[in-house]
C-alpha cells in the first residue's frame, strides 16, 4: 500500500478531527465549490475551531506534563503516558504520531481556507458583499493564527530550543503552507531551519493581527464579551464559543518572543495585556476556583467554549482524580506541593486531599492535583466527560510571568524593577496578606522559574519551560515512597536526565519518515 506522508494529508483530507460543528465534511466538498459563498467560509471556520478541542486538551496538555518532573506514577497506575513517563518512548510511539498527525491535520484546513480566499479574490463571477468580504478577512486572520499556534506548539516539541545564534543551522519543522491536493512524494517539504520556522509562525501571527483588527474597527457586529473573547452575534458558527481576537494574537505573540528570546518584544506584548486591564487577577479562593470549577473567572484570555456532549474535548483531570474516584494514575510530587505557602489560593484551588491506598495495601494521606475538577454540565454527560472543563490556553496570569521573565533576561537595572514588579502583582493576587520581594537579576529569575511551575502546573508548559532554561529534568520526589511506581528507580521518581538527553526532543514519527523521502537523514539525533 502507498505511503503517504501526514504533512502531504494536509492538502488531501481533514477528517482526523471533528464534531457537530463541521456540518459538511471537508473531504465530501468538492475543491472548486468548497469556498464560494459566506456559508461556505463559516462552514469551514467551524471546523477550524472545532479542531481547538482536541488541540487544547488531552494528550496535547498532558504528556509533555508527565514526561517533566512534578507528578509521579502511582504503583497500580494504568499504564496511561507510561512510556513517556518512563522516557522510553520511540518514534512510533502512538501518541506523538497522533500529536504530530492532528496539528498537521488542522495546518491543513487553515491552508485550505487561506487558499480559498485567494481563489475567491481571484474569481470576478463570486459577488459578495463589502461587509461579507470583510467578515471573511477576519475568518482568514483567524486561520493564519491557527497556523502559527500549530506549528509554534510542534515546534517547541519536535524541535531542539530556540537560539538567535544557531537558528539557521539546526532543523526546524517541514513546512506547508498551500492546499495541494496533486502533491506527489517527490514535492513533499523537508525540515527548513528553525529560523524559518519561527519566521513562519512570526508572519503567520502578522497576517493574523492585521485582519482581525477589522473586527475591533466594528465591521462585525458584537452583543457579549465574556472571559476577555467577543462572542458574534451575526456570523458565529453553531456550537463555538470565545474567539480568536486580536488579544489572544498578542498573548500568543508574546509567547513566542520569550521562546526566540526575543525579550523587548515579550515585554511590549505582555505589558499590553497586562495594562489593558481586561483581565483582573482573581485574589480570593472562590474567585480562582471559579476560573477552574465553573470555567469563570475574570482572567483566561481565550476559552474554548464546548456547549454540548458531541462537541466536548478530552478531560484533563481523569489520570489525577480518576474514574472511579479511587482510581489515580498520577499524584504531585512532595517537591512540587513544598513549593507554595500554606495560605497560597492556588494549593487550595489545584490540590485536594485523599487517603490513597494502592493494591499492595500501602496506604497515605496525600495531596491529588484538582486542577481540573470538572464544570458540573460536563460530568452530567457521561464517563467519557468526567473531569472535563473548557481548556484555557491564555491566561493573563502567563503574561505576568512573560513580562517577569523577559525583564529579567533583559537585566538593566530598570528592566529587573518592572520584572519584580510584575511577579510581586501576580503573587500578591495569589497570596493573601503576601510581602514584596526583593530581587536581582539571578533570584528574580529563579523565582520567575518556580512561580511558572506554582502557576501554570499541568497546563502543558513544564517541558518547554526547561528546555528554554537550558535545564534537563530531574524528577521531584513522592509524597509517599510506598505509593508509587517501582520508587527509587532511574525511570519513576528517581529519573535524572540532563538538558541534552535525546528524549528532550521528541523523534519525527516514523511513519512520516517512511513516507516523506524528504525527511530522509532529517530525524533527531538518537532515534
Amino acid at each position: 500500500m502507498k505511503k503517504l506522508s501526514i504533512i502531504a494529508l494536509t492538502t488531501l483530507t481533514f477528517g482526523m478531527i471533528s464534531c457537530d460543528m463541521d456540518l459538511m465534511p471537508y473531504d465530501s466538498i468538492p475543491t472548486e465549490e468548497a469556498l464560494t459563498t459566506v456559508v461556505g467560509f463559516e462552514e469551514a471556520r467551524a471546523g477550524i475551531y472545532a479542531a481547538y478541542t482536541g488541540l487544547t486538551g488531552g494528550s496535547y496538555v498532558l504528556a509533555p506534563e508527565i514526561q517533566a518532573d512534578a507528578f509521579n506514577a502511582v504503583a497500580d497506575f494504568s499504564n496511561k503516558y507510561g512510556d513517556i513517563y518512563r522516557w522510553m518512548f520511540e518514534s512510533t510511539y502512538s501518541t506523538i504520531e497522533s500529536i504530530w498527525a492532528n496539528c498537521y491535520g488542522t495546518v491543513g484546513r487553515a491552508n485550505f481556507f487561506i487558499d480559498g480566499v485567494q481563489k475567491i479574490e481571484e474569481n470576478p463571477e463570486i459577488e459578495l458583499t463589502d461587509i461579507q468580504k470583510k467578515q471573511i478577512n477576519v475568518y482568514e486572520g483567524e486561520a493564519y493564527f491557527t497556523r502559527a499556534y500549530c506549528y509554534f506548539y510542534l515546534a517547541t516539541l519536535f524541535c531542539r530550543d530556540y537560539d538567535p545564534i544557531t537558528a539557521a543551522s539546526i532543523p526546524g519543522l517541514p513546512i506547508q503552507t498551500k492546499y495541494e491536493p496533486k502533491i506527489t512524494a517527490s514535492q513533499y517539504p523537508g525540515r527548513s531551519s528553525l529560523k524559518d520556522t519561527y519566521q513562519q509562525i512570526l508572519d503567520d501571527l502578522e497576517e493574523a493581527e492585521i485582519r482581525i483588527e477589522t473586527a475591533i474597527s466594528g465591521i462585525i457586529d458584537y452583543d457579549r464579551y465574556i472571559n476577555g473573547s467577543y462572542v458574534t452575534v451575526n456570523t458565529a458558527p453553531k456550537n463555538c464559543g470565545n474567539y480568536i481576537t486580536v488579544d489572544v494574537v498578542k498573548a500568543l505573540k508574546a509567547r513566542v518572543a520569550l521562546q526566540m528570546d526575543d525579550y523587548e518584544k515579550a515585554v511590549e506584548y505582555a505589558d499590553d495585556l497586562i495594562n489593558s486591564k481586561k483581565y483582573p487577577l482573581m485574589d480570593t479562593v472562590e474567585g480562582f476556583k471559579e476560573i477552574w470549577k465553573n470555567d469563570g473567572g475574570t482572567e483566561t484570555i481565550w476559552q474554548i467554549a464546548m456547549t454540548n456532549a458531541n462537541d466536548a474535548g478530552v478531560p484533563l483531570g481523569t489520570i489525577f482524580i480518576g474514574y472511579p474516584a479511587t482510581k489515580k494514575d498520577y499524584i504531585p510530587t512532595q517537591t512540587l506541593v513544598d513549593l507554595y505557602a500554606t495560605e497560597d489560593i492556588r494549593l487550595a484551588t489545584y490540590f485536594g486531599k485523599y487517603h490513597l491506598t494502592v493494591s499492595s495495601g500501602n496506604a497515605a494521606d496525600i495531596y491529588f492535583f484538582n486542577k481540573y475538577p470538572g464544570n458540573d454540565y460536563y460530568n452530567a454527560l457521561g464517563n467519557e466527560t468526567r473531569y472535563l472543563n473548557q481548556p484555557k490556553p491564555f491566561r493573563i496570569a502567563e503574561m505576568y510571568l512573560i513580562a517577569a521573565e523577559a525583564n529579567a533576561r533583559i537585566g538593566t537595572s530598570i528592566s529587573v524593577e518592572k520584572g519584580k514588579e510584575a511577579i510581586n502583582n501576580l503573587k500578591k493576587a495569589r497570596i493573601p496578606g503576601f510581602t514584596e520581594g526583593t530581587y536581582d537579576k539571578e533570584s528574580l529569575l529563579n523565582e520567575v522559574m518556580n512561580e511558572r511551575e506554582r502557576e501554570l502546573v499541568g497546563e502543558g508548559y513544564r517541558l518547554m519551560d526547561l528546555k528554554r532554561w537550558g535545564r534537563g529534568v530531574t524528577r521531584g520526589k513522592a509524597q509517599s515512597a510506598g505509593l508509587i511506581l517501582f520508587p527509587g528507580q532511574t525511570t519513576t521518581d528517581g529519573l535524572d536526565r540532563p538538558a541534552d538527553d535525546q528524549r528532550m526532543v521528541w523523534p519525527i514519527p516514523k511513519s512520516e519518515m517512511d513516507a516523506n523521502p524528504q525527511l530522509t537523514g532529517q530525524q533527531n539525533p538518537g532515534y
